[in-house]
């Protein structure tokens, strides 16, 4: 990966979203560069988990987009994820922003 690519802030600061999720530590190709079409196309073929994953970034970036990869449902994630997927949730939640 080339780590000299220059994002803009809205961008960096989702890939910085994403990494607080251990989906994304593992698969960093899948958010950086961050192009939400890419990590729906992504998330279609990702574990349910992942999936999850990708589908609340999505939904932070544009919640009003139809996402291939589905919508988030909460209660969905909050019963599959592990106890560091939900605790990134959280923080987000605990002081949500949007792009």
């Amino acid at each position: 990966m080339n780590r000299s690519l220059s994002f803009n802030p809205t961008e960096r600061r989702m890939i910085e979203l994403a990494k607080t999720f251990p989906t994304f530590v593992r698969r960093p190709e899948a958010i950086e560069p961050w192009r939400p079409r890419d990590l729906d196309s992504w998330a279609t073929a990702a574990s349910h988990g992942e999936k999850l994953a990708a589908q609340f970034l999505l939904a932070v970036w544009d919640p009003s987009h139809d996402w291939v990869c589905g919508r988030f449902d909460v209660m969905e994630a909050l019963s599959i994820w592990d106890v560091p997927h939900r605790e990134a949730f959280l923080a987000w939640a605990s002081a949500p922003w949007w792009p």
